[in-house]
């Protein structure tokens, strides 16, 4: 049995019952173990399943930022700028704001300030 003395008094801790991956593979814990693999697999693979939809005011704003739809435009258009914007990145053009759109969205909108910061012409 691993121990570690806390310094008091004689008191001895078992490390196996502290740190959890060194504890006994029990079926529950397995099962436990594998379910969380999963549920973090699921979600760096499949992050539209797993996280909302961005806050559609924040994807307007950030299209009309990149010039790709009018600030006075109808909910309707955006959700075909949208479409266009998934369409030209070569995401499934489906009009919803989701993990990999939204990744490629704030990534092209930092670029945009980038250049815009530096004096350079933005398209």
């Amino acid at each position: 049995m691993a121990t570690i003395h806390t310094g008091s008094h004689n008191t001895f801790v078992d490390v196996r019952r502290t740190i959890p991956w060194t504890a006994p593979i029990t079926r529950r814990r397995l099962r436990d173990l594998l379910s969380f693999a999963g549920g973090v697999l699921g979600a760096v693979f499949a992050a539209e399943l797993v996280l909302p939809e961005a806050d559609p005011d924040e994807v307007r704003g950030m299209l009309v930022e990149l010039g790709r739809l009018d600030a006075a435009a109808l909910p309707p258009a955006r959700i075909e700028a949208l479409r266009a914007f998934q369409a030209e990145k070569a995401l499934p053009p489906d009009g919803a704001a989701y993990g990999r759109t939204v990744t490629e969205l704030m990534r092209d909108v930092r670029e945009r300030r980038e250049l815009r910061e530096l004096g350079l012409p933005v398209n």
